[in-house]
């Protein structure tokens, strides 16, 4: 397989990533991208895309700990990251970093099913975006996203050097020069499943023994080149709001599409502090669809005679 960029190198800058202390400003910026790319995957939870990808035989089949935004449905994370990126990006609105939104949920079902924290959860999407900001790839917005996610996982699973390269090769981030994508149904899938892939290509790597990562590795060492250092990479924590936009009032528009009225200001209040929640299963109980909760039972009154005897033991 050719490369555009030397694997190795990828792995070793991701593997020695040493993150700089969060301020106010970039745990603030966080925040708003989650805020924002939530909303978006919960507006486009009832997209036809979406809708049809959840009743495709075989796809994010029940059973998982991973939840599918505006659904009731649990499954891997994996198929989370393909159902809940495709919905982010259907939600978008056209937006033209329509990719960024899609990264940022991607990896919440990871972190579900690893038991992950609030703070776990921004630290790695902060990571992937610094990571793949600093390598000014040619890749564009897709192949950006790509190599976040592989980059963010990498660092949630606590891969080794060997592991991530070999996640790196199995994703094709390398060479992962996506054209531009149409906006729609179409882009929407695109990126699912090239998020998915990246997920999965970092669970793989996991599984695998460090001996046949090294074996992966020395078989694709006929890469040559680099990254394209004149070239203006992408910030995928930047996910764009509406011009004007008040970030409660968007959130509370598309997150209406599915959730019940009750829980949109408390999800909101939980995603403004997600580094600070240390069980996520907080935030992915506020995710759920409508319907997903048992109805209130109605009590009726039968007429007296009409289940009960005209007799009673009770005494005053």
């Amino acid at each position: 397989m050719t490369v555009s960029a030397t694997t190795s190198s990828l792995a070793e800058r991701i593997s020695t990533y040493d993150p700089q202390p969060r301020d106010a400003k970039a745990l603030g910026r966080a925040r708003a991208a989650i805020i924002t790319a939530f909303g978006r995957t919960l507006s486009g939870a009832p997209a036809a895309v979406t809708k049809a990808l959840l009743a495709t035989p075989g796809v994010a089949v029940s059973g998982g700990c991973s939840l599918v935004f505006g659904t009731e449905r649990r499954t891997s994370a994996v198929d989370a990251a393909l159902i809940n990126a495709t919905a982010a990006v259907a939600g978008s609105d056209a937006s033209p970093d329509a990719a960024n939104g899609a990264f940022v949920v991607s990896l919440f079902g990871l972190c579900e099913e690893r038991g992950k924290t609030g703070q776990e959860f921004v630290d790695a999407l902060i990571a992937g975006a610094d990571v793949s900001r600093s390598l000014a790839l040619s890749a564009g917005q897709l192949g950006c996203a790509l190599l976040g996610s592989v980059a963010a996982a990498a660092r949630l699973l606590e891969l080794s050097r060997p592991k991530i390269a070999a996640a790196l090769l199995m994703a094709s981030v390398a060479n992962a020069g996506n054209p531009a994508l149409e906006q729609g149904g179409a882009e929407a899938l695109a990126v699912g499943q090239c998020l998915r892939h990246g997920l999965l290509a970092a669970l793989l790597a996991e599984a695998m023994d460090e001996a046949s990562c090294q074996q992966m590795i020395g078989d694709d060492q006929r890469a040559a080149g680099g990254g394209l250092p004149g070239e203006e990479a992408l910030d995928l924590l930047t996910v764009l709001s509406p011009p004007g936009a008040d970030l409660w009032d968007q959130f509370d528009q598309q997150a209406g599409a599915v959730l019940p009225r009750d829980d949109i200001a408390p999800l909101f209040e939980r995603l403004e502090t997600i580094d600070k929640v240390k069980d996520l299963a907080m935030v992915s109980r506020l995710l759920q669809g409508r319907g997903t909760r048992a109805a209130s039972k109605k009590v009726v009154f039968a007429p007296r005679g009409t289940h009960e005897s005209e007799e009673t033991n009770w005494v005053p």
